[in-house]
Parts: structure tokens; C-alpha cells; sequence
């Protein structure tokens, strides 16, 4: 099927909030559609990105606020310049496992200032058609990460500091913000999502792919 043009959407929330898995879903699904979808993640696997990677398994102490959000500007960048705005270009629906929003939160968190985050991105980054916004308890999370990766927290994912970035995502308002709460069973939650991109898919088909699927959905009947 064809789009009258591409559009982002993103999924975010506190580490083991079930963004990956979410955003895996709705890829498989929009390609049974057969809609064009790129499946992308931030950090990245740019040279930025590795970093950012790195500090989060141990070396974060030696590096200020101010450095790390370098880091994610940076990493952010390369992903929208070589990623994000060529997809869009074509008409492809791109879907991300976090974005700016995750950097207002978890740089916020550390005393950055958030608002000013999101101004300074949105100078260069594409703002999303919709933000899925997967809320859970900041213990949730963590005993999540324990139990299905079977691994211990990173210094991202402390208790304390996640409880410090749950309640900035709780903040945001935005009109393209859909807030779901992220402990409901997984098919749950993938029904919500799909509920809500089925309408925004149907608004960017171009007006040859709507009539293809009234009449597939009226010989159905």
C-alpha cells in the first residue's frame, strides 16, 4: 500500500516498560499489511552511540551532564540525517524504540533542564505523528530487567533515577502523546497501539489505496 507521505512514530517509557517488544509488534504488523516500515532503535550503533552504550555499563561517572547529552545530540544526528528524514522522504512509516523524548527524560533526570531538550532537537529532529508512551512503575521496570534479560540494572536504571525520569514522561502533555499503561498484558497494549495507528494510516493512504480497501472490505462482508 501506498502513503501520501511517511510519518514517525515512537515508542517510549523507563527501561522495561515493553517498548522493543511493542515496536517489534507493530512492525510485523504493518508488514502483513504490506506497508513500507523502517524499525530503527536510539542510541545508535554510530560512533556516539557506542559510547552512550559504553557509559551506561560503567563509566558514567567519569563523564558530566552536560558531555553525555553531547553524546545523544550527536548520536541523534546521524540517525535523523541517515535514517529518519530518508525514510520519511520515501514514504515509509519509521517506527523508534525511544527518541528526544527518552533524552528529556533521562538527561532531565540528572538536572538538565527537559524543555529546552526537546527545543534544541526538534531544531533538526522530526517531531513524531504519535508518541506511545508506555507508563509503568519505576520497580516494575527493574524487576522486569532482572526476570527477562537476566541481568542485573545499569546505571541507567536505578530505582531512584528512574523514578526521577518516570514522573518527567509523566509530564508531558503533548497532543500527539498517547499515554498507555505498560503493565497491561502485552496483546493488550498491541491493540491499543493498533487501534489508534489503523486511523492514522488510514488518513495518509493515498485516495486510490482507500477505495482499494473499501471494496476488499465490502466483498468480505
Amino acid at each position: 500500500m501506498k502513503l501520501k507521505k511517511g510519518f514517525l512514530v515512537v515508542f517510549e517509557g523507563i527501561d522495561g516498560a515493553g517498548k522493543t517488544t511493542q515496536a517489534n509488534l507493530l512492525r510485523d504488523r504493518l508488514k502483513r499489511k504490506s506497508l513500507d516500515v523502517v524499525l530503527s532503535k536510539e542510541p545508535t550503533n554510530s560512533m556516539y552511540g557506542l559510547k552512550i552504550k559504553k557509559l551506561a555499563q560503567g563509566e558514567r561517572s567519569s563523564t558530566i551532564a552536560e558531555d553525555e547529552y553531547n553524546l545523544f545530540i550527536n548520536d541523534r544526528k546521524v540517525h535523523v540525517a541517515n535514517t529518519i528524514k530518508p525514510a520519511l522522504q520515501q514514504k515509509k512509516i519509521v517506527i523508534l524504540d525511544r527518541y528526544y523524548f527518552s533524552t528529556m527524560a533521562y538527561q532531565g533526570a540528572l538536572g538538565l533542564n527537559y524543555q529546552k531538550i526537546k527545543e534544541e532537537n526538534e531544531l533538526f529532529a522530526p517531531v513524531p505523528e504519535i508518541v506511545f508512551l508506555l507508563k509503568i512503575p519505576a520497580r516494575l521496570g527493574i524487576r522486569r530487567i532482572q526476570k527477562s534479560r537476566n541481568e542485573e540494572p545499569n546505571l541507567f536504571e536505578q530505582e531512584e533515577n528512574l523514578t526521577r525520569v518516570h514522573k518527567i514522561f509523566d509530564s508531558l502533555k503533548e497532543n500527539y502523546i498517547v499515554p498507555i499503561n505498560g503493565a497491561k498484558p502485552v496483546e493488550e497494549i498491541h491493540n491499543i497501539v493498533m487501534n489508534v495507528m489503523d486511523d492514522v494510516i488510514d488518513h495518509y493512504l493515498t485516495k486510490d489505496e482507500q477505495y482499494t480497501l473499501f471494496n476488499h472490505y465490502i466483498k468480505a462482508i
